[in-house]
């Protein structure tokens, strides 16, 4: 059975180890908000928003390869967007998954409309030959 949850401060060590699982080195912090996804107790699905420079952005969305193609990715999405409610967000996904991210009203951005620690990101990221792009969810809830 799927449940998701909210991250308590005692999971955080849990989704560190399963951040590592996943090869995904963006690491979480007390102040993050994480969401998890977990089926029969297993840990099955992970994703943070971060408060950066007062902007919230959704970072490190991660589901385990046996788990991926059975909804997971759009319950953790949805959770965020309840939690997100008019807060507006950033993200910077992996260019396929422009219509995935737009289920909740993550639009496409032009780098400059970036917050400039997000925008360096983003270079960064270019530089490793990374297809991504920049998206923003403006602060008007959508629902589902």
């Amino acid at each position: 059975m799927l449940e998701i949850i909210k991250a308590k401060i005692h999971n955080l060590n849990d989704v560190r180890v399963f951040c590592d699982k996943c090869n995904y080195d963006g690491g979480v912090k007390q102040k993050d908000r994480v969401f998890l996804a977990n089926i029969n107790n297993e840990l099955a699905g992970v994703v943070r928003l971060c408060p950066e420079m007062n902007v919230l952005v959704l970072r490190g969305m991660q589901v385990l390869p046996e788990f991926q193609g059975q909804g997971i990715g759009t319950k953790l999405l949805k959770s965020c967007n309840d939690y997100l409610g008019q807060q507006p967000c950033y993200c910077i996904p992996w260019s396929h998954l422009h219509s995935f991210y737009g289920q909740i009203g993550f639009q496409i951005i032009s780098p400059a409309e970036l917050p400039d620690f997000s925008a360096q990101r983003l270079k960064r990221y270019i530089a490793r030959n990374m297809n991504v792009i920049p998206m923003y969810k403006s602060g008007k809830l959508i629902s589902h």
